[in-house]
């Protein structure tokens, strides 16, 4: 990412160059040729729907976590993606486990 120089600063997309601000510094980027359309239909990117998938999971369950155990006087982003974190290992690990269960299984059928 390039930053911005100059006094003019500018956002928006221009000739395939993107301008953007974040955290208040100015940047440019090449545009992607990446659509969302793409990202939700195309089978080459199930995995990253399936991990979305499981992190919007762990995100509501961390919530709710985060309210209940984390006092107010030590909460912040960073505690919450700390829950959120130890939340989506657990999802994990009990997909790996039932999938591993699952191939056992198949020998048992055939």
């Amino acid at each position: 990412m390039a930053q911005q120089m100059g006094v003019l600063k500018i956002t928006g997309t221009i000739c395939g160059v993107c301008f953007y601000c974040l955290d208040g510094v100015y940047y440019a980027r090449a545009k992607s040729s990446l659509s969302a359309e793409r990202v939700k239909k195309d089978p080459v990117f199930a995995g990253t729907r399936l991990y979305a998938k499981n992190m919007g999971a762990a995100a509501k369950i961390a919530a709710v976590v985060y309210r209940q155990l984390v006092p107010p006087t030590e909460r912040s982003r960073e505690r919450y993606r700390e829950v959120v974190g130890m939340v989506l290992k657990k999802i994990n690990a009990e997909k790996k486990d039932s999938m591993q269960q699952a191939d056992s299984l198949k020998g048992f059928f055939k």
